[in-house]
């Protein structure tokens, strides 16, 4: 048998140098690419692909499907180009693979040929645009007389528009309507939580205007609340004005869809208000890492259908983020990012190791603040150790770690402030901050603090602490620090406490001398 082999590489290198020496009047396919791709594909029966660069030269000729893999890795391709992929069946349209790289890898459009059907789709990713726009699919003729550069800057425009109108949307203060479903008409708990819900939009800047609540034994699968209430909640929108619909339970990828389609408003959860929130407060690279990861370990389960989830119109509340987490990605792609996320954190965790080690090596004791958010940790961080950490009465004003060196009666240790908790706090957003709380359990003491002013402070208290025990922290010694007691009459609060407690107004600076000669005694 004669060997075919160097014939072959023969051919491709032939085919690749014609290609690479053409150059097009247009920053578009013509006839002589489609006929030299049409041949060069069909011969080997493999689908191939060319980048195209905008002086309508070819800058590269991909023909194996490692070179297509490789795509989403590639910084040596220009910035300003097109990809150009053949199809051997009768699918002209861009598969997930090839929106996936022309988003991640912002390039000006992508083309998807079917030499069966010898027709052609255009995707565009122009420099300000948020969704996928599509030309075609049309026969491949019409392509070579089609304007490409003029089709680029009149796309580039209208989404400046768009992001103009998005700027503006994220800026003006968004306009709310919470919903809630009790299993009972009357439940102290539930409207607790109603009312945390409120103070959790008004830190993300939320205006919320109205609030609905239904009393149903059951969840409705679909929607929720039920359609017909979904449809009384559609009417209330338009009369009052409402942006953005917020559920105080965690809803499905369906639930939102079903939602968002009947109600044509955003639809949003529970977790992304307190997700929005971590966004505007991360500050230092780690936070922002542990954000991000949270988003996207949220956003894995809602892509929808074709795998795509179109960014949200109008920004505001759920769409802010360190990163580009709202773009429309595939779950290969996110998956791949939450990776390179948990790997970058894990170099900041060896690093926090190499850090315990020197403390444990020179004996240096550590006491982390915990407790419920806003709570005071901040405060008492700042009185005991001057840090001078953010202080705002709003949930989670503090979102990074702040360790600071606290001296008293001849003692030294690092005091450690941390996120707050909060009740329904989802596991993936514990997972995503696992790098940072996991400090909480290499403590030789810890401070729950908690807000004696709030009617729920022994539901707060057990929250922290079951938050303790998930993280692997529940036998270290705690004390209960009850701050806040310049906004209580001690004499008509309960306490029944068998851990060490000790009563203070961080604000104020009463009992700050005994907890720290506690701290010390225990250290």
């Amino acid at each position: 048998m004669i060997d075919s082999m160097p014939r072959i590489r023969e051919y491709y290198y032939s085919v690749i140098q014609k290609l690479k020496s053409h150059q097009t009047e247009e920053y578009m396919i013509d006839e002589f690419i489609y006929n030299s791709l049409k041949e060069f594909s069909l011969n080997l029966n493999k689908e191939v692909a060319i980048v195209l660069n905008r002086k309508g030269r070819i800058e590269e000729v991909l023909i194996e499907k490692k070179e297509f893999d490789e795509l989403e890795n590639q910084d040596s391709f220009p910035k300003k180009a097109a990809l150009i992929f053949t199809k051997l069946s009768s699918l002209s349209h861009p598969s997930m693979f090839e929106l996936s790289t022309l988003i991640l890898k912002k390039y000006d459009y992508v083309m998807t040929v079917s030499l069966k059907t010898e027709e052609a789709t255009l995707a565009f990713w122009g420099r300000f645009l948020k969704e996928v726009e599509t030309i075609g699919p049309y026969r491949i003729e019409y392509f070579y007389s089609l304007d490409i550069s003029s089709k680029i800057t009149e796309l580039d425009e209208k989404q400046k528009e768009r992001e103009k109108t998005h700027e503006v949307m994220a800026e003006k203060e968004e306009r709310a309507l919470l919903v809630d479903v009790w299993p009972k008409s009357l439940s102290d708990l539930d409207r607790h939580l109603l009312e945390e819900l409120e103070s959790l939009c008004n830190t993300a800047g939320v205006k919320v205007v109205d609030t609905i609540v239904q009393v149903r034994r059951s969840i409705d699968p679909a929607y929720f609340i039920g359609r017909g209430k979904a449809e009384e909640i559609l009417s209330i929108c338009q009369q009052k004005d409402i942006d953005v619909v917020i559920f105080n339970r965690e809803l499905s990828p369906a639930q939102i869809k079903n939602l968002e389609e009947l109600l044509l408003r955003k639809v949003i959860d529970r977790t992304d208000v307190i997700l929005d929130i971590f966004a505007k407060r991360a500050r230092t690279k780690e936070g922002k890492l542990q954000v991000e990861l949270a988003q996207l370990l949220t956003l894995l389960p809602r892509l929808r259908g074709t795998g795509v989830l179109l960014s949200r119109l109008g920004g505001g509340i759920g769409t802010r983020g360190p990163g580009e987490t709202k773009l429309e990605i595939d779950r290969r792609h996110i998956q791949r990012r939450i990776e390179e996320i948990k790997k970058e954190l894990e170099k900041v965790k060896k690093n926090r190791e190499v850090q315990r080690k020197s403390r444990i090596e020179n004996q240096m004791p550590v006491v982390s603040i915990i407790g419920y958010t806003n709570a005071g940790k901040s405060t008492l961080m700042n009185k005991l150790s001057k840090a001078n950490v953010l202080v705002e009465d709003k949930l989670f004003a503090t979102l990074d770690t702040t360790t600071r060196r606290v001296y008293h009666k001849g003692k030294e240790f690092l005091l450690t402030d941390t996120v707050g908790f909060i009740r329904n706090l989802p596991h993936h957003l514990i997972e995503a901050f696992s790098s940072t709380l996991e400090e909480v359990k290499y403590s030789s003491l810890i401070l729950n603090v908690v807000d004696i002013s709030d009617p729920y402070f022994y539901d707060h208290i057990k929250v922290s602490e079951d938050l303790l025990k998930q993280l692997g922290a529940e036998n270290i010694p705690v004390i209960r620090v009850y701050n806040k007691i310049d906004k209580v009459d001690l004499s008509n609060v309960d306490v029944f406490d068998n851990l060490p407690h000790v009563f203070i107004s961080a604000q104020e600076g009463r009992g700050i001398s005994t907890l720290l000669d506690m701290i010390v005694e225990r250290i």
